[in-house]
């Protein structure tokens, strides 16, 4: 998967533990990334879609798109780390279960206001609105290992 640099997020985690067939929850999960130069904080509660269809089609006759959900939010330096993370899909552990040293790549392309600009939506604030995006938030991603190199 290639990636403008300003638009690359990628997700690390400690370990990966699997309670359930479609959950696999992170401990020490964080976000880091160029992408956060321009992007807005991020909230305690919230979830993006990650789509890894692309990886795994040959594999998985079907869309491979999952949740990624957390609880909680800790900027600290180039680092975002989220607490109660987990990743909930119907494949999460149909193909090869992720591993402690495993990563996901994730494009933010998609999130780019300027080209898929949102209509304003209901003021929040003085001066600020809540965007009401025209597109689905589906953001295209790729497991890799510690090497960088693809997974699968």
């Amino acid at each position: 998967m290639r990636i403008l640099d300003k638009y690359r997020l990628e997700l690390h985690w400690n370990s990966v533990t699997y309670n359930r067939e479609d959950v696999a929850i992170f401990e020490g999960a964080y976000f880091c990334g160029p992408v956060f130069k321009d992007a807005e904080k991020l909230r305690d509660e919230d979830e993006l879609i990650v789509d890894m269809t692309d990886q795994h089609q040959i594999l998985i006759p079907e869309y491979y798109q999952a949740v990624l959900r957390w609880k909680g939010v800790e900027y600290e330096r180039d680092r975002v780390f989220l607490k109660e993370a987990f990743l909930r899909g119907k494949h999460v552990n149909a193909v090869e279960t992720l591993g402690n040293n495993d990563w996901l790549l994730i494009d933010c392309t998609a999130h780019d206001v300027q080209n898929y600009q949102g209509k304003r939506g209901k003021k929040m604030a003085s001066g600020g609105y809540l965007t009401n995006y025209t597109h689905p938030l589906v953001y295209g991603a790729e497991v890799r290992k510690a090497t960088g190199e693809e997974k699968f």
